[in-house]
């Protein structure tokens, strides 16, 4: 049995049932169960009550990854998982598959969702694939928040981050801390931790790392005026942003905590938190999926 798990909401709506049917011609000559995830109460339970052989097929992006990582962490899922491209940015996809990823439609992801980190907000914790944005990264995914509650479906998260970069966001100072060791940095306009290479639909501001190594990386940019920030910033889709020793820092290691001076909103994988002054991320076995027969395909 095939269970083909969707989210209405991915890439705002747009084109979802399209991709639903694709999934489904995909799978046409198995028996397959179709269901919203916005349906199913309890995931955990729902994964309990597979078969052995049921493979499930989850539609979505990288927030859908990323909520379904947290509504089943704890759980030692011996069922093959797969994920079917229906996102807005991709980056987890983008990550793995590398070039190609925009034709790698489906991929089998039981493997890296096995060592994911945590991070710590506000004394809760959440698992995330690919990053966590803290700083102006943050502020784009509350701002594109408020924009979809107002109707918008087509967001570029690039021109507005240019737009904040230009008008309102006024930067702090902020403290990283890796692996015990501190380091404080005058107006901090972004100071994203990284599991995966890319996020924000292709940034890579830690182009080291790895996100099947112990570690995660973060990336500061610092002491720098808004037109400074905004040449810099376009050379992170380019790897070309660590030339400036003096405005950019990246670290990596086992625990990474970052506390800014004032309240920043936080996004884990595109999920948001607003008014936020401190994260704290480390490396967790959460998600148990240690079965060696799980290889990565993809079709």
């Amino acid at each position: 049995m095939v269970h083909i798990l969707y989210n209405p909401t991915s890439n705002c709506s747009v084109n979802i049932e399209s991709s639903l049917a694709q999934a489904k011609e995909l799978y046409k000559n198995d028996d397959t169960v179709v269901k919203s995830l916005l349906e199913i109460e309890d995931l955990k339970e729902y994964f309990i009550s597979l078969g052995k052989s049921d493979k499930v097929v989850l539609l979505g992006g990288d927030g859908t990854l990323n909520v379904f990582c947290n509504k089943l962490r704890g759980v030692d899922i011996k069922n093959e998982i797969y994920l079917y491209k229906a996102g807005t940015g991709n980056d987890f996809l983008r990550d793995v598959c590398g070039e190609n990823f925009e034709n790698a439609k489906i991929l089998k992801i039981n493997e890296y969702i096995e060592n994911l980190p945590v991070v710590t907000v506000n004394g809760k914790e959440y698992l995330f694939v690919n990053n966590v944005g803290f700083g102006i990264d943050g502020k784009v995914c509350t701002a594109a928040e408020d924009l979809k509650a107002k109707g918008k479906k087509s967001i570029n998260y690039t021109t507005l981050a240019i737009k904040l970069l230009l008008t309102n966001y006024k930067p702090n100072g902020a403290t990283v801390i890796v692996d015990g060791k501190s380091r404080k940095y005058k107006r901090v306009w972004m100071s994203p931790v990284m599991n995966g290479l890319y996020y924000g639909g292709g940034m890579m501001p830690t182009p080291n790392q790895d996100r099947k190594s112990d570690n995660v990386s973060v990336c500061t940019i610092h002491s720098t005026n808004p037109l400074q920030t905004l040449i810099i910033f376009p050379s992170i889709f380019k790897d070309e942003h660590v030339k400036h020793t003096k405005k950019v820092s990246n670290c990596s290691g086992k625990e990474i905590e970052v506390v800014f001076d004032a309240p920043q909103d936080v996004q884990i994988d595109g999920e948001t938190i607003r008014d936020v002054t401190k994260i704290s991320v480390k490396k967790y076995e959460s998600v148990s999926l240690r079965d060696e027969k799980f290889k990565t395909t993809t079709v």
